[in-house]
């Protein structure tokens, strides 16, 4: 699948084809480029939720952009909506719309599939460019940095802490799913399978009152998903993957739109990086709860 672009005088064609394992190597130089955190196993990922859905550009016998989309079920209709992430452009061949045509390739592809919402995290740069193509403001988000350590004290409560299994995904995703406003579970399932030392699920009795994933990266580890019945739960969470990941670097993508997230990441040692916020294109009938969420999975999955 391939759209060419008919290029501005004195720029060259764009022409998107979609993105595959062997272009890997070419995805992770423009990810060092741009100093994000992504792995190998975050492109395969990624490649493997949305196989049709991956996008690059390649130029001179190089890849030199990327874009990814992935939907979560319903995957059509009333309520579905699909992601977009990874956009990037080898800033040796900015100034040809290659990033510009990587989105709107996206957007299509999620729209052709039958996606009623089209969302995506944004920094306050490519914010100008989303909202001239029609994304509206959903919250704010701020990335929270640090070195993780042991907290003195923690947060007790009802609830136990213990790893989850693989037989617990389908209540995992149960919970999940009308928190974030789709099933989410291939995700769920691929970070617990990747990294099942950093994850917790929080039981009282036979009832998960919340979980914490997180994920190894390139440049530093992410924590999140961290989301709970209630801030208790959501900091006893955040505090189980920091002690695991104790003297290591961190970050944590923060719902700021929750007053309670930004004291609490304080509390773990973390400080401010920088704010970006979600956005979404076409109707929102299913924006989930996000008074549950302490910290989002990434940026590029939500």
């Amino acid at each position: 699948m391939s759209t060419p672009a008919t290029p501005p005088e004195g720029k060259r064609p764009v022409v998107c084809r979609v993105l595959t394992l062997k272009d890997i190597p070419g995805a992770q130089r423009l990810r060092e480029l741009a100093k994000w955190n992504q792995t190998d196993e975050d492109w395969k990922n990624l490649i493997a939720f949305e196989p049709q859905g991956c996008f690059a550009v390649e130029m001179d016998g190089k890849v030199v952009g990327t874009a990814t989309s992935t939907r979560f079920a319903p995957n059509t209709g009333a309520g579905s909506f699909g992601w977009i992430g990874m956009v990037l452009v080898d800033p040796e061949y900015r100034r040809h719309g290659i990033g510009s045509t990587l989105l709107k390739h996206c957007i299509a592809y999620l729209q052709g599939q039958g996606v009623e919402t089209v969302r995506l995290d944004a920094t306050p740069m490519g914010k100008k460019v989303y909202d001239q193509l029609g994304f509206v403001d959903e919250y704010s988000l701020e990335r929270w940095e640090g070195t993780a350590q042991k907290v003195p004290g923690g947060v007790l409560g009802p609830w136990s802490l213990t790893p989850p299994t693989e037989a617990d995904l389908p209540a995992l995703a149960a919970y999940d799913t009308p928190v974030f406003g789709a099933d989410r579970g291939a995700v769920l399932a691929a970070w617990r399978a990747g990294w099942p030392e950093l994850a917790a699920v929080a039981r009282e009795g036979a009832n998960v009152r919340g979980y914490v994933l997180a994920r190894r990266g390139a440049n530093f580890h992410q924590i999140g998903p961290v989301i709970g019945d209630d801030p208790g739960v959501c900091e006893a969470l955040a505090m189980y993957a920091l002690e695991r990941l104790a003297g290591q670097r961190v970050v944590m993508d923060l719902v700021t739109a929750n007053d309670w997230a930004v004291p609490m990441a304080t509390r773990c040692g973390l400080r401010h990086q920088r704010p970006f916020i979600r956005m979404a294109l076409g109707k929102n009938s299913r924006p989930g709860s996000r008074g549950k969420v302490m910290a989002i999975c990434c940026p590029e999955l939500g």
